[in-house]
């Protein structure tokens, strides 16, 4: 979408031209940790002392690329990464050069993008939102999954996201953008960076175009493409043998509740945002 593009052609989200910021918090602190399913993943081997299940990765929406240079720095793992701007794509790729890393970057949009090449692991973090189509993005980017591989997706959630929304969204037009901006960084103190501070406050809050989705939604998503969901945060990655589709459910309608009570009592920063792992059959 034009409007999405022209949002982050300035200042792509999570953005600082300080490079150094993003080496040191790679080298610093594993963020993927952030995602207990994801990083059993990713150093999960098929035998004791085998071979890794992943091997090869393709991040959709990489940004400035923390998450693409985590993998290749941290986990030493073979990371395509694409995205549709350059000036995240310039950012990604000088903080690889930095952590001497050699992802191979492509700057596309998600419907444009062509690869005849399938993936071990397909990521989207908080990016399919964005797009014309959520659910068109999503079964787009599955088609580079090869069989028995991984699909990784990161999307708002219906009733998360809703009380952080319209908090901050109703302050900036009571008190106007400066103070709902102040409010946001009081609410989120890990973001001291100024530039990366801001750049989160006009993603989550000033954004042009989004959609908010849910588990159970997404559920009929993967049906339709044969996946079969292995884990989520919903349930904070718990199994998900013994937890029916009703409590499931419940957990999610709850989450409006708890994210209230986060951002507008106890304001700290929650932005409403829900993970799954699904895993494509070895035969379709």
């Amino acid at each position: 979408m034009k409007e999405v593009k022209d949002f982050y052609r300035d200042i792509p989200f999570n953005y600082t031209d300080n490079i150094s910021f993003y080496t040191n918090s790679i080298k610093g602190v594993n963020q993927v940790l952030e995602y207990e399913d994801l990083h059993n993943l990713i150093v999960r081997r098929k035998r004791l002392f085998g071979t890794p299940i992943i091997n090869s990765v393709i991040e959709f929406g990489c940004g400035t690329g923390w998450l693409t240079n985590s993998l290749a720095y941290i986990y030493r793992k073979n990371v395509s990464s694409v995205d549709f701007t350059e000036k995240a794509i310039r950012t990604a790729t000088l903080v690889s050069q930095e952590l001497n890393v050699n992802p191979t970057y492509f700057h596309s949009d998600i419907f444009e993008y062509k690869d005849s090449n399938t993936y071990d692991l397909v990521i989207s973090m908080g990016v399919l939102h964005h797009t014309k189509n959520c659910r068109l993005a999503f079964e787009k980017i599955s088609t580079y999954v090869k069989p028995g591989g991984y699909l990784y997706v990161g999307l708002y959630h219906f009733y998360g996201r809703k009380p952080m929304l319209e908090f901050l969204q109703g302050y900036a037009r009571w008190h106007g953008i400066t103070a709902s901006y102040n409010l946001f960084k009081h609410m989120s103190r890990r973001l001291n960076n100024p530039d990366h501070s801001f750049s989160w406050y006009r993603d989550q809050v000033l954004h042009p175009h989004e959609t908010q989705h849910t588990l159970s939604e997404v559920k009929t998503w993967l049906n339709s493409i044969g996946f079969n969901l292995k884990s989520t945060s919903i349930n904070n990655y718990a199994s998900l043998n013994n937890i029916s589709d009703e409590q499931l459910n419940n957990i999610e309608v709850n989450m409006e509740e708890s994210s209230y009570k986060r951002n507008v009592i106890d304001l700290i920063f929650n932005p409403g945002y829900f993970t799954i792992c699904a895993q494509k059959p070895y035969q379709v």
